[in-house]
């Protein structure tokens, strides 16, 4: 990857590598475009493989060391005529 300011290009195989990781970068030209294609793709693992979207999340949290948040859940009321 190349930088100069906030404009970013990449190389040929960079953007071959990232396309084999759902991540697109070919049109990408500026850091806010970066962070709109790595979006992207969380949203998407988001919608169609949140269990690996939480693996990613789990190691990347290991190796930084940070913490993350508890997992919400539902409560069901168990009263009856609800």
């Amino acid at each position: 990857m190349l930088q100069i300011g906030n404009q970013l290009r990449f190389t040929s195989e960079e953007i071959k590598e990232a396309r084999a990781l759902g991540l697109d970068l070919a049109a990408v030209r500026t850091r806010d475009e970066y962070s709109k294609a790595v979006i992207n793709l969380i949203s998407t693992l988001e919608h169609e493989r949140p269990d690996l979207l939480e693996k990613i999340a789990q190691a990347l949290a290991a190796k930084t060391g940070a913490k993350l948040p508890a997992k919400l859940s539902v409560v069901r009321s168990t009263k009856t005529g609800r």
